[in-house]
């Protein structure tokens, strides 16, 4: 059994500072913005750090699904590890996929109500990407 992540953005806001990033470089922004549709590094950037992760979880998932404020797929992304900060959050290194899972992107995930933007999914609960079609709506099973 594979576990899959997923990341659900909030709005995007102004961190007031410049951020360092799991994989390197900084920003600024975090969160979703409709602009980005479509920019899977930046959506990466944007959602792959920093979160409160149960490690050893975290460290077995293969596989991270960004999504929108609405559980909207925006980036699949191989994932690689998990880093740490000192302050003990921590960020996926991993790149954005394309090809395999592009029928993923647009099509909803139903998470449960809790307000926790990290849940992990068993990959039997989602439709494999082969199953998607244009008229697929939501991806759980």
């Amino acid at each position: 059994m594979t576990e899959i992540v997923t990341m659900k953005l909030g709005p995007r806001r102004k961190l007031g500072w410049a951020e360092d990033l799991p994989e390197g470089g900084t920003r600024h922004l975090v969160g979703w913005d409709p602009k980005m549709e479509g920019d899977f590094e930046e959506i990466w950037r944007s959602g792959n750090s920093w979160w409160r992760l149960e490690p050893g979880r975290a460290v077995r998932c293969d596989l991270g699904i960004i999504l929108t404020p609405d559980n909207v797929v925006a980036c699949v992304a191989k994932i690689n590890g998990i880093i740490k900060r000192d302050d003990m959050r921590m960020g996926f290194i991993g790149k954005p996929i394309h090809g395999e899972y592009d029928n993923w992107i647009g099509k909803t995930l139903e998470r449960n109500d809790s307000k926790n933007p990290i849940a992990y999914f068993d990959e039997r609960a989602i439709l494999p990407p082969s199953k998607v079609t244009k008229d697929t709506e939501k991806l759980n099973r």
